[in-house]
């Protein structure tokens, strides 16, 4: 449950098209036509290999778009340059922003300028009131509407936004509020938790992923790790004293945090690694130094699960527990060995003074309302061993020209286009291509 952090989409190489058309590009340097957008202020520009220039930037953004009197704050932006004439992708990170140069999927396919925006709530791009009322799906997509209303000043062409994980689920937000930003949204990995009340696609994921020998294999070290509950728990306790972190706020015991991260090695496996990595799962005869080193191996670390990387991710956390929803799988194959039924639920991530806030339960179920009945030009992209999938966006009847594809035997950090087979990969392309020239007619 621990929030993925996997900012980029895997990047694959594509071909250039030919400088025919040169002339028709523009400045390499925009650094004049970005100085004339209100609120905006460029940080720092450097050029890039291929011709391509990155700024950085902060946008003055409303804290609250309901109520300007609440003032403004500072959204850290990236942008790499491609050309005025080329397409434009917004790429919503969901978290912090990546200041690297690379570039998301689409963006490489398209050979087009790359946008990506800091969600707010995390890094800098966090207002100084820390109103948390306005950490919401809507107030993250009117941010994303400013900044695109006020980029089309100098980029002028068709647009298209994408976004990984959480930024995937943002970019569909995005579309729900302001469906004509943008001439459509590849939507990759974005889980959909429509009735958070209903976790049961989650059970029925993990009874069925990958390959049988492997699923059991990982289920049974999952019971080996609470086996030997005490001996993990001691090596807990002096890594983190090692490491001068803690687990007290979030999980209040070491026990606690071992019964948590037995649960979580099981759903951390599948999204990270995979039926690839099946021959590391310990055998049944496995030592405690082999069953630490699976823990540290399957969670891909433990420094995420402490109080000090969770406390700079409450953002997420929050918004898991007031709208987005959250996984909690039955984990039924430990039933025998558990002592706390409630050590797994999203809230325990929160500080003490967020853990009351309502849930909204209406706000899944209206953006799957809206694509539905109105949605068009989305296209959402999973792989089949990432169990965030085990919920996900579906297209409706009415929805128009959309597509879903599963990549096979791909994980959260895996699924790609280029991993498709070849005639859905023709397929996906094909359809980015077309709508990104078809803004200009709408």
């Amino acid at each position: 449950m621990v929030v993925s952090l996997l900012l980029a989409v895997v990047p694959f190489a594509v071909a250039v098209p030919a400088p025919a058309a040169e002339a028709a590009r523009g400045p390499s340097d925009i650094a004049p036509l970005l100085a004339k957008v209100p609120g905006l202020t460029v940080r720092q520009q450097r050029p890039l290999d291929g011709g391509r220039r990155q700024y950085l930037m902060d946008f003055r953004q409303w804290i609250d778009h309901r109520d300007h009197r609440k003032g403004t704050f500072q959204q850290r932006l990236n942008l790499i340059h491609r050309s005025l004439s080329a397409p434009t992708v917004l790429y919503s990170t969901g978290y912090e922003l990546d200041e690297g140069q690379a570039l998301s999927e689409p963006a490489q396919l398209l050979d087009g300028n790359e946008l990506k925006i800091e969600h707010r709530f995390f890094g800098p791009s966090t207002p100084g009131s820390r109103d948390w009322s306005t950490l919401t799906i809507k107030q993250s997509a009117d941010d994303y509407h400013v900044v695109v209303s006020a980029l089309k000043r100098v980029y002028q062409g068709s647009w298209i936004s994408t976004g990984m994980s959480k930024g995937g689920m943002a970019s569909v937000y995005y579309r729900r509020f302001h469906p004509r930003d943008v001439a459509g949204t590849v939507a990759y990995v974005a889980p959909n938790d429509v009735d958070d009340a209903d976790d049961g696609a989650f059970d029925r994921f993990l009874a069925t992923v990958g390959n049988p020998t492997c699923r059991a294999g990982v289920e049974r070290v999952s019971r080996q790790l609470l086996q030997h509950r005490a001996e993990l728990g001691a090596r807990l306790d002096a890594w983190v004293h090692s490491q001068g972190l803690t687990f007290s706020q979030t999980f209040r015991t070491t026990d606690r945090a071992v019964e948590y991260l037995a649960m979580e090695s099981v759903f951390s496996f599948w999204m990270l690694w995979g039926d690839r990595q099946c021959g590391l799962v310990p055998a049944p005869s496995a030592s405690v130094d082999t069953l630490w080193g699976w823990l540290n191996f399957s969670l891909d670390g433990l420094d995420g699960y402490t109080d000090q990387r969770i406390s700079a991710h409450v953002g997420y956390y929050y918004q898991a527990a007031t709208q987005l929803g959250s996984p909690s799988p039955a984990f039924s194959w430990l039933a025998d060995l558990r002592r706390y039924p409630d050590v797994y639920r999203i809230r325990n991530f929160l500080p003490p003074g967020l853990r009351d806030r309502p849930f909204d339960s209406g706000a899944m179920r209206d953006i799957q309302n809206w694509i539905d009945r109105h949605g068009e030009r989305l296209m959402f992209v999973y792989g089949q061993e990432d169990p965030w999938g085990a919920e996900r966006f579906t297209a409706g009847t009415c929805t128009r020209d959309s597509a879903e594809f599963i990549v096979p035997g791909a994980t959260h950090g895996t699924a790609s286009l280029a991993a498709l087979p070849a005639p859905a990969s023709s397929r996906a392309k094909a359809m980015l291509d077309r709508w990104a020239g078809r803004m200009a007619s709408q």
